[in-house]
This record gives structure tokens, sequence and C-alpha cells, in this order.
């Protein structure tokens, strides 16, 4: 892992750590076996070298893609390339991750001040989508309050292809809060009091029998990524969501398992006085 280099690629005063290799295991995403006679669960391990970048214009495409991701079934919803060129637009704010001698990021983490980009159609078209899910979940008079009371909110955005390690997380949100503390110092509007976050999330759904009766079974909520597991334990305010599109059947069901994953979202609302500690918790977490 190298440490974060600007647009023409020259490095920033700013470390994020020692330089390290990170295993990544080259998977299938199928699951099935790579050659005939292999054991099923024989993985290949390669060192891959990243490292990290500000945003750059080149990096639209791949950010745009795992923004509709991000956003999942409802990404349709809303004007993803506007939201892309916001974010490039504050280029010195936020990383992308990279491997040595790729040019497409694989990961990104920025944040976006929903207050100072209040007329911006992209951000306008996120405050009402999180407003309608809220008042569906009893949380639409606390989010409100968030929303317009005098302090600024952070539009977290962080999203990363499979098989890129959690782990380039916590040195991401890391560099992140430095550069909003040196923007801060220079007069710009990036002191905010909130930070939202959506978090993928995965629920195992009921399955019905034979007669079409839904059996009774515990609920079991995963996220897809797994710091947000810790990133949860900062949130002063949440609530799950249900996309409005999803028309999908629920995935992973078979003769096997008798319920399936359907995926969703949890809004997650943390504080700012909670990132130092939050950002420890992950670099604990989620060592290197």
């Amino acid at each position: 892992m190298s440490r974060k280099r600007t647009h023409d690629n020259s490095d920033k005063e700013m470390d994020s750590g020692e330089d390290s290799n990170q295993e990544l295991d080259n998977e299938e995403e199928s699951g099935a076996d790579s050659d005939a006679g292999s054991e099923p669960d024989e993985k290949e391990i390669v060192d891959v070298d990243f490292e990290f970048f500000d945003p750059k214009p080149i990096d639209f495409h791949a950010m745009k893609r795992m923004l509709m991701s991000a956003f999942g079934d409802d990404a349709e919803d809303f004007s993803l390339s506007a939201l892309v060129d916001l974010i490039l637009s504050q280029n010195t704010i936020g990383s992308t991750v990279k491997f040595e001698g790729d040019d497409d990021p694989y990961a990104f983490l920025t944040v976006l001040n929903m207050h100072a980009h209040a007329d911006k159609e992209p951000i306008r078209q996120i405050k009402d989508y999180l407003l309608k899910k809220a008042e569906k979940r009893g949380s639409a008079a606390k989010l409100s309050e968030i929303f317009d009371g005098p302090g600024h909110v952070g539009l977290l955005l962080s999203e990363r292809v499979v098989n890129m390690p959690p782990q380039v997380v916590a040195p991401m949100l890391k560099m992140l809060v430095e550069e909003l503390e040196w923007a801060v110092a220079d007069g710009e509007p990036y002191d905010f009091e909130h930070y939202v976050l959506l978090a993928p999330m995965y629920r195992e759904t009921e399955a019905a029998d034979d007669e079409g009766v839904k059996r009774t079974a515990p609920v079991i909520d995963a996220y897809a990524h797994a710091e947000d597991e810790f990133i949860e334990e900062f949130a002063g305010t949440k609530f799950d969501y249900k996309f409005s599109r999803s028309k999908r059947v629920a995935e992973s069901r078979n003769s096997f398992a008798d319920t399936g994953l359907a995926p969703s979202r949890r809004c997650l609302v943390i504080h700012r006085s909670k990132m130092p500690a939050l950002i420890a918790r992950l670099e604990s977490a989620l060592a290197m």
C-alpha cells in the first residue's frame, strides 16, 4: 500500500501508513471450481500493491458504476452522472484506491455537503428519498431535524468492488478527516456536524411452505461491507429501508435453503464527535 497521490501523481504530505502488500483472494464470483480435480475450497493467493489517489476525471465511469451498486435497485431514481461530477469538482477531498499500473479505481470514499449543495439535483433527490424512507420507519422527524438544523450534514459516499478488502476504509477515512480539517482552516464549507452513510445490507427473507403459508423464523441482517458493522456502533440515528423498485427474487434460494437474502439499506447518521473513536475502532478491528 502506498501513500496518497495527487492529480499529477506527485506525493502529498500525507502518509497513509507503512508500505505493505495486501493479500487478496482471487476467486471466481460464482464459487465454481477453477480446475477439474482441485479441492473445492482451494484459493489462490496473490500479492497486490494498491495506492491511494485524489479523485480524477478519468475515474468518472468507474465511480458511476460503483454508485449504481451503492444505490442498488433504486439507482435510476438519481442523477448519478451529476453526482459524480459533484464529487470530481472537489478533487482535493476524498480518495480512490487503484492497483499498481491500473487507471480504474476499485474503491472510493468522499463526502458531499448536503447544505452547500442543497440546490443541486442529485442532493435534492437523495434528501427527498431518505426522508420518504425514514417516514415509513418512524424516523422522519429526527432526520428532518438533522437535515434542517444549523449544522452542516455530510453525505458520506463509500463503495468498492468485490474482493477489495475492508482494510482500505480506515486509512481513507483518516485521510478524509485530515483533508476536511485543512479545508475548514482555509475557510471552505466542510465543517460537518453530522455524517450520513447508506450501508448496504442483506436481510434473510421468510420462506413459504408447500401451502403458501409463511413460516416464522428469526430475521437475520448482515452488512455487505464488513466495516459498517463497526461504524454502526457510533451511529446516533439509524433506520432500515427497502428499495422502491426491487422486484428481484431473493438470492441464494435453492433446494438446500428455506430462505433467501434480499438486498436492502441501513441509513447511519454519525455525529462528528464520534469520528476519532470510529476511526480508531476501524484501525483496530480491520488492522492491515
